[in-house]
């Protein structure tokens, strides 16, 4: 496939990974690879939590739409109807540019 579709390289900022890009690229970096750092071996979620400062508010507001979910579940308040988008999901907080 290479010999017939030109594949390019994107800029570093289109994915940051801390093995390796230094910290001041963060601030400029479109995405983030939560990649496996063979130097430290730490879990992916604890650098997440490390790495993206909003990821334990993003980590809570899944939790809690879980608990709610699963609340409703337990209750049979699950239909068709009630878990479309637009009757049951509020949709993501508003947040802070970063």
């Amino acid at each position: 496939m290479i010999h017939q579709v030109p594949i390019k390289s994107l800029p570093q900022e289109w994915l940051w990974c801390e093995t390796w890009c230094d910290d001041a690229s963060k601030k400029r970096a479109k995405t983030i690879d939560l990649c496996n750092n063979p130097m430290t071996k730490e879990p992916k979620l604890e650098a997440a939590v490390r790495i993206v400062p909003e990821w334990q508010d993003y980590d809570q507001e899944i939790k809690q739409l879980q608990t709610r979910f699963q609340r409703e579940k337990e209750m049979g308040m699950l239909d068709k109807e009630k878990t479309t988008q637009e009757s049951r999901w509020e949709g993501p907080q508003k947040r802070e540019e970063l």
